[in-house]
């Protein structure tokens, strides 16, 4: 019961996410979304391994990766998402209708664990479809990385499902590598604002050889 309400809680934030366009809202969105996710170990299979993964998870995604959000952002000085590829109610609609062929898809598959919730998969595909929208609908670089890192929190849920078979190096190894990836885009976020004096990605098209 409870590992399905806190599924139902990270798309719900995640649909948020999606649907805002004020910077820190969805960093603090994110923020909380990866708090909740965090947690998700304990629930399906609680002991030493998940606890470590949990302690590891709270520490890159709910520490480290907000605040070098929140430092890009101030640095940058950029606060809104305000003209998106994609209109918000359009992005919200599409959404809607992807994350039901999500739940419909996850409805055929076998699952290797039937003691899993059920939630759990179409839980996965939906977050990876909000960060995949969140990467093509959004121009700011610092959205696009917001969306880059939700995708990997669905990603995180659909590794849940092989938990007790995976070593615990690959996946803090795995989590490293997701923090080093968001330090990197925010250091070239921050590069593209100094070139061109805005943290927008079509920037990236006036560039020559």
């Amino acid at each position: 019961m409870w590992l399905e309400l806190v599924l139902i809680l990270i798309i719900f934030l995640g649909i948020l996410i999606l649907g805002n366009n004020r910077l820190g809202s969805m960093i603090q969105l994110f923020a909380l979304q990866s708090l909740l996710l965090s947690i998700t170990p304990l629930l399906i299979q609680p002991g030493l391994h998940a606890g470590i993964i949990t302690i590891v998870t709270i520490l890159l995604k709910v520490v480290f990766m907000p605040t070098l959000l929140f430092w890009a952002i101030r640095h940058v000085s950029m606060r809104w998402e305000v003209y998106p590829l994609i209109g918000y109610g359009k992005t919200l609609i599409l959404c809607g209708l992807l994350m039901a062929i999500a739940f419909l898809i996850s409805s055929k598959l076998d699952l290797p664990d039937k003691s899993t919730s059920y939630l759990l998969v179409p839980s996965a595909f939906s977050i990876v479809i909000i960060g995949f929208l969140l990467l093509v609908s959004r121009f700011k670089a610092i959205t696009q990385v917001i969306g880059y890192l939700v995708m990997e929190n669905g990603i995180f849920l659909f590794a849940l499902l092989l938990l007790e078979k995976t070593p615990l190096l690959v996946e803090i190894g795995i989590l490293l590598d997701i923090f080093v990836g968001a330090l990197v885009m925010g250091i070239v976020v921050n590069n593209i604002n100094q070139e061109f004096g805005s943290a927008s990605t079509i920037n990236l098209t006036n560039l020559r050889d």
